[in-house]
């Protein structure tokens, strides 16, 4: 359980989480990381926590390069329990250590523990701490994706420990992009921005924007979960990316998902599909049988056309598809055109339940579609012009 170094003096002392299968309902098949690392200069720097089981095995990692006692500061970017859960327990060994947070993370550190006796060095945009040959700079980025979420910069190695920014719920046997799979790293990325912080892309440009005003410049980018950007290529790409996904910009896709019981809203997401197949649209379909909810919200990021279809059980929307719904709002999604469709059998309106989050959420819709039992012929050809009207 060695620390890793990443660049001179500085040290990945992080823990993988191989067994993680959900974060907060995100699936994570390829488990996740907590990273956490150690600046070694005159004023010895630890950045972030883990989450408190697996404490013992990050503590065995830092003190494979240094003792906890010459330990001067430790920089708290964000108060969410798999950062901060072992936080307690690194401040029983190193109570000489500094918290350098910001308002907001001093708080929320005193709201989740009992924080008697530490002290303070609170931070804001912009602001500066030498702690030798290196200089840390701050950039807070409060809502991304919480209040108290920031990243620090380390000046001298062109280096932004970016926190929850940039990252992956991906645990491989290798540090950094490099040495994976890029597809894998780029798509697992992609997740997690479209799981964790796609309603706040706002935040995010705003982010982004602050970096250049402040002339950072970066050769590698180490986030808190997942591996660890280096080099103008990559870090260029995943700047890139987020700069669109940010942006709210799309490719003009389709996205259709549904839920079925006996095969009508299968047909009916069939005909659906075929719509945008016939007008050279790219689409993709999601039966929530088989799908994890957030394995469909990545395709939401480049997607312009949302079709949401549900049969009805007990009068009420079929819980997956409710469960999607849901899950879909909290994300928050915008500028994207909707659609409503479904089957009944002997009350119909639930669909009404799957436009009402459209208007919510500010989209533009077209009038949902509901048929009888099984759709014949002359039903499918009708929600095939109801789509057309969408797309015109």
């Amino acid at each position: 359980m060695n620390a890793v170094e990443v660049k001179k003096d500085v040290y990945w002392v992080g823990v993988k989480d191989w067994n993680l299968v959900e974060f907060h309902g995100y699936s994570t098949p390829h488990g996740s990381t907590y990273n956490s690392y150690v600046l070694m200069d005159e004023k010895i720097t630890l950045v972030d926590g883990v989450k408190h089981y697996m404490s013992d095995e990050m503590i065995a990692r830092v003190k494979s390069i240094t003792d906890f006692s010459k330990i001067s500061y430790l920089v708290v970017n964000h108060v969410e329990m798999d950062h901060s859960g072992n936080i307690p327990v690194i401040m029983k060994l190193a109570p000489q250590a500094k918290i350098i947070t910001n308002a907001a993370g001093k708080k929320a550190l005193e709201d989740h523990f009992d924080t008697t006796g530490w002290e303070y060095e609170l931070v804001k945009t912009g602001d500066s701490i030498s702690i030798g040959k290196r200089t840390l700079e701050f950039v807070t980025t409060p809502m991304l994706h919480w209040p108290d979420s920031m990243m620090t910069y380390v000046k001298e190695d062109k280096l932004l420990l970016s926190n929850d920014g940039f990252g992956q719920h991906f645990a491989t046997d290798t540090i950094f992009v490099k040495d994976a799979p890029f597809d894998v790293v780029m798509r697992e990325a992609k997740s997690y921005y479209a799981n964790i912080l796609f309603p706040y892309g706002a935040q995010a440009e705003k982010a982004l924007n602050t970096a250049g005003d402040l002339g950072l410049e970066i050769e590698m980018i180490a986030p808190s979960h997942g591996c660890i950007w280096q080099g103008a290529d990559e870090v260029n790409a995943i700047l890139g990316a987020y700069g669109k996904w940010a942006s709210g910009r799309n490719e003009g896709k389709a996205v259709v998902v549904y839920d079925t019981m006996w095969g009508a809203t299968a047909t009916l997401a069939e005909a659906v599909m075929s719509v945008f197949q016939d007008a050279g649209i790219p689409v993709v379909k999601h039966c929530l049988s088989t799908k994890n909810v957030s394995e469909v919200m990545v395709d939401f990021l480049d997607a312009k056309y949302i079709c949401i279809g549900s049969p009805t059980l007990n009068n009420e929307l079929f819980p997956r598809v409710a469960g999607f719904v849901t899950y879909m709002k909290g994300l928050a999604p915008k500028n994207k055109k909707g659609f409503a469709f479904g089957s009944y059998g002997w009350k119909q309106g639930v669909t009404k339940n799957i436009q009402s989050v459209f208007e919510s959420l500010g989209w533009e819709t077209i009038e949902p579609f509901e048929e009888k039992y099984t759709p014949k012929s002359d039903v499918v050809e009708k929600i095939k012009e109801r789509v057309k009207e969408m797309i015109a």
